[in-house]
């Protein structure tokens, strides 16, 4: 139906032709026979006017002589030819003379004013006149039917001839018109089939008219619109992938935005919230279903459940940070809940710098800050006593002899340990030795004034610092202290144990300059007491302190200190071979001391135990850890190395840190780090010792028990301390061939260490029988001169590479 309402473009064209053509047709065969007629009405004319004269002529004579017969013989012989309809002569009164064609009883018609073709008869009249005078008049009709016909044969040849012409201009123009309209058609159909997404519909052949020119433009219109339809559906498919990825993105920001323990809460620029998440809610107890968009900040802090400490100050920070674009600082505040939050404000810009609002991020840091605080108190503070560790009093020594420099006043330091300790460690157990060493840190704390300080160091020492004492406060409280340890009541098994304790008092400045001479006057005093008989106390005396050790003593922190300054320290590797294979497995760093007089070297059991009594151990671990790190990155394939750490550094809450920047700043495989800390270090702080010890583990070093079986009876405390090699300590192994009871107890200890997933390493291995029988007894590792002596250029460090 459609087709037949919407013709084609041809047969409009067609028919609009047909029309222009059929209305000039009619115009020209209207108009031939207006000319047609009009031509015959004035031969018509003429002819009348031509017989008016033949007629008068012929009637005229008759008519004067009164001859009527003659008159009608000459109208009968005028109408004989059929050229008239009539003719009737009358004379002069109007009397009817003569007539022809006409009864007398018929009517004459009137004369008509023009000869018409519509009228079939022309009515005329001519007067009959003869020398001037009318002697009648003559009527008479023409038939016009001669018009009529002669008009209808002219319509009839030009509506032929004008269907004739429209025929063939019908044919001509649908021919004209289908050859040019098919290729229109043709591309017609293109656009439909464009317009429904199909390129490849048929185009007219390329010409040069003007369809041929449509066609090419055409064709390049859809080359293009395909082009870029294809990059819109590509774009499009990009796009859809984009959106996919951006919404999948935007639901993982939500659910982590919405699984997050921080509060989030985003303040548009015109100051109103548009997103805030559960956990802002639950910080601020808001219930987590209402929603907070649209809301002033201010208004939301008002609706939360929180009572703020100081509710003005956080108002007052709010505004400050609505009035500016810059990043806010942190802000703690407290609820009265007890919580502490803090706050950080961050300003947000499009990416053409438009300020478009600020983030607020909201941290409930109330277990953190206990946290900090607990660790605070670990790092400063001995776990067993809960007193203060040797970190802290190295801090407080050094604050308070600053203090005293400014205020001009002396102070007192007291160094005390208790007397034969260790043989009550081994003989009853450390669970006895920590029960007493509690209960002395319990008795002597109740005997100091509020601005002095009690310190346990390490194993059983203990120190006292006495800000703004004199000699005989001094003096007074440490006898106190021996007094009050000594009348310790302390029952165990039944038994009543008694214990003393030997005590030194060091004055500055009297007796030192400096904090680590004070240290060692101290301990020099401390030494002077034992040397009296123990269980007493004795004021630092340098006439005392002339025995070679004591001098010793004294002079060691200040060669320590010039040998870390001018380098004197070096390091030697021995190496730690399989006890089956023989082959390298790792190398341990052992500290020498070059002697700044002679050049000799000196071993470490000269200077450590001095470094340990003052802060210098800490710092020569340091040095060796730093330079084994050095080692470790300049030869990637060379073997890993052990460094031995004082049990000191359990005091040392960063050397875990230290220890791991060391590894991340230069790219060093943490495996290749073996750390060894003693045995009797670490269960004589079992608690500190397994911190630390969890600490290492944490870098991804490995860590080693040294000295392992030195205090047997710590052997239980193997299960809870997490290390990975335990190192059999030398008096088990140096004549263990011909010492069955040691052969004993190493079958024992390696028993248990692989029963705990350790491995084993003997020290001291001196010969190749003993190496033998460590096989036979299920050791891993061995160490020692018949291996390995140490040396500072170790054939395994020259080699590079990984034995």
């Amino acid at each position: 139906m459609r087709r037949y309402l919407h013709p084609p473009l041809w047969l409009k064209l067609t028919l609009a032709g047909l029309l222009v053509e059929a209305l000039i047709l009619g115009l020209l065969v209207f108009s031939n026979v207006r000319l047609t007629e009009e031509e015959l009405i004035r031969k018509t004319r003429l002819r009348v006017e031509s017989a008016t004269p033949l007629l008068n002529a012929a009637l005229a004579p008759h008519l004067l002589q009164r001859d009527y017969g003659a008159l009608q013989e000459v109208l009968s012989e005028a109408r004989g030819n059929n050229a008239y309809r009539y003719l009737v002569l009358l004379g002069p009164d109007g009397h009817r003379l003569a007539a022809s064609g006409l009864g007398a009883e018929e009517a004459l018609p009137p004369a008509d004013e023009r000869l018409s073709a519509d009228d079939p008869v022309y009515n005329t009249m001519i007067p009959i006149r003869l020398a001037g005078t009318e002697y009648g008049r003559l009527y008479f009709g023409i038939s016009t039917g001669f018009l009529v016909e002669a008009r209808a044969r002219v319509l009839r040849q030009g509506v032929y001839a004008g269907l004739a012409a429209v025929l063939s201009t019908f044919l001509t123009l649908s021919l004209i018109g289908y050859l040019l309209t098919r290729r229109l058609a043709l591309l017609t159909e293109a656009s439909r089939a464009l317009a429904a997404g199909d390129f490849t519909a048929r185009l007219p052949a390329p010409a040069l008219d003007e369809v041929g020119r449509l066609a090419t433009a055409f064709q390049e219109m859809a080359r293009q619109l395909h082009s870029r339809i294809t990059a819109l559906r590509e774009s499009e498919t990009h796009t859809q992938t984009y959106l996919a990825e951006s919404e999948a993105e935007h639901a993982r920001l939500q659910a982590l935005l919405s699984a997050m323990n921080l509060g989030i809460l985003f303040v548009a620029a015109d100051g109103r919230v548009v997103y805030h998440n559960p956990a802002f809610n639950r910080l601020w107890l808001i219930p987590e279903t209402e929603s907070l968009v649209g809301w002033e900040p201010s208004v939301v802090f008002a609706r939360g459940g929180c009572q703020l400490v100081q509710p003005k100050a956080f108002a007052d920070h709010i505004e400050t940070i609505l009035g500016g674009r810059e990043q806010g600082e942190s802000l703690d505040f407290m609820v009265k809940d007890g919580r502490i939050a803090t706050q950080l404000s961050y300003p947000v810009f499009e990416r053409d710098g438009r300020f478009i609002g600020h983030l607020w991020i909201y941290e409930d840091v109330t277990r953190e800050r206990q946290t900090a605080e607990q660790l605070l108190y670990l790092a400063e503070r001995d776990s067993l006593t809960g007193l203060f560790n040797r970190h802290r009093f190295q801090i407080e020594l050094e604050r308070t002899l600053a203090e005293t420099v400014r205020q001009d006043s002396p102070t007192a330091l007291l160094y005390f340990d208790l007397d034969e300790f260790k043989a009550i460690n081994d003989h009853f157990g450390h669970t006895v030795g920590d029960a007493l060493l509690i209960r002395v840190a319990g008795e002597v704390s109740g005997l100091i004034r509020k601005n002095e300080m009690l310190f346990r160091l390490g194993g059983d020492e203990f120190a006292l610092l006495l800000p703004y004492a004199e000699e005989a406060q001094a003096q007074a409280l440490a006898e106190r202290v021996v007094r009050a340890i000594a009348a310790i009541p302390f029952r165990f098994d039944g038994r009543t144990l008694h214990i003393s304790s030997s005590l030194g008092i060091a004055l500055y400045p009297l007796h030192a300059a400096d904090q680590d001479q004070l240290v060692a006057c101290a301990d020099a005093a401390m030494y002077q007491a034992k040397q009296a008989g123990k269980n007493t106390w004795r004021l630092y005396r340098a006439d005392l302190d002339t025995a070679p050790e004591m001098v010793n003593r004294l002079s060691w922190n200040e060669r320590l200190a010039r040998a870390l300054g001018n380098n004197l320290f070096e390091l030697h590797f021995q190496g730690v071979y399989g006890v089956r294979d023989r082959k390298l497995c790792h190398l341990e760093a052992l500290i020498r001391l070059r002697d700044e007089t002679t050049g000799e070297l000196i071993a470490p059991g000269q200077f450590i135990p001095v470094a340990e009594k003052s802060n210098k151990i800490l710092e020569i671990d340091r040095w060796v850890l730093a330079q084994v790190a050095r080692l470790l990155a300049s030869q990637a394939a060379g073997p890993a190395i052990a460094v031995n750490i004082s049990g000191r550094s359990f005091d040392d809450p960063g050397l875990p840190g230290y220890i791991a920047d060391l590894l991340h700043s230069q790219n060093i495989n943490p495996a290749r780090l073996l750390i060894e800390v003693t045995e009797t270090a670490a269960v004589s702080d079992l608690t500190d010792a397994q911190r630390f010890i969890g600490a290492l583990r944490a870098t991804g070093c490995g860590v080693c028990l040294d000295d392992f079986g030195a205090g047997f009876a710590s052997f239980a405390y193997l299960k809870h301390i997490r290390v990975d090699t335990i190192k059999l300590d030398g008096m088990f192994i140096r004549d263990l061939p011909r010492d069955h009871e040691n052969q004993v107890f190493v079958r024992g200890m390696v028993e248990v260490a692989r029963g705990l997933g350790k491995r084993t390493v003997a020290e001291f291995v001196e010969d190749e029988a003993t190496l033998n029988l460590l096989v036979d007894l299920g050791v891993d590792m061995a160490q020692g001169y018949h291996l390995d002596r140490p040396q500072a250029d170790h054939p395994a460090l020259r080699r590079g590479v990984e034995a």
